[in-house]
């Protein structure tokens, strides 16, 4: 039976990264499960290299069922999301910890992936990035890379984010503008379900990425 495997990597319930992998393992008609990375616990990739022995590592964490679940997955898809133009900690040491799958038999070749990100405005580098590391260095084949750039600073949740000199809004904003930002309201908050042309095109990614399951390997 086909199962795919999504990771999550929001520390936040109900966030828009978590949206946007079930959207995508949804449309594409197969069975699914998604980890959300912040309930694990994984660690840094050490650097002792003793997972080129037998393709698994030695750490002792959440990350060790993972490798058998991974390896014989059909298709993966991985959500980051943005912390300082970066995958956030969750997600990078995740996609650090993959490095015992890409040794003398690399167990993640040809598998199908879709990458995507979720930031305030800088989520398409990190959609890019994610999908190089996939791709480059443990040769999944990149069905697509998606970002959606929410411009929802960590400034409007702080609250400080009308009175801060330092933060986005004051950065952003004319001192003129800023004056006037007396109130954060919850229009001001995007959810990737109210927007119709990203979750087609999630949808769309769903499904290319069933069909890439389907092909004979």
């Amino acid at each position: 039976m086909t199962m795919l495997i999504g990771f999550n990597g929001s520390p936040k319930p109900g966030s828009n990264t978590r949206k946007m992998v079930e959207l995508v393992l949804e449309a594409s008609g197969h069975p699914y499960k998604i980890y959300d990375l912040a309930k694990l616990n994984i660690r840094p990739c050490i650097g002792c290299v003793k997972c080129a022995k037998d393709s698994r590592c030695v750490l002792p964490d959440d990350m060790q069922p993972l490798y058998e679940e991974i390896s014989k997955a059909d298709g993966i898809v991985v959500g980051a999301t943005v912390y300082f133009r970066k995958a956030n900690g969750f997600t990078h040491n995740f996609l650090e910890r993959l490095f015992p799958l890409r040794h003398v038999d690399p167990q993640t070749m040809g598998m199908p992936a879709v990458a995507l990100a979720v930031g305030g405005d800088e989520a398409e580098v990190v959609a890019r990035d994610v999908a190089y590391h996939l791709k480059s260095y443990f040769n999944f084949e990149i069905v697509d890379q998606i970002f959606y750039n929410t411009m929802n600073p960590p400034c409007f949740i702080c609250g400080y984010g009308t009175t801060c000199q330092y933060g986005g809004p004051a950065r952003w904003m004319s001192p003129e503008e800023f004056a006037q930002f007396t109130e954060i309201t919850p229009e001001m908050f995007k959810h990737v379900e109210a927007e119709a042309e990203l979750t087609a095109r999630l949808r769309t990614a769903g499904q290319r990425l069933g069909e890439s399951c389907r092909q004979p390997a």
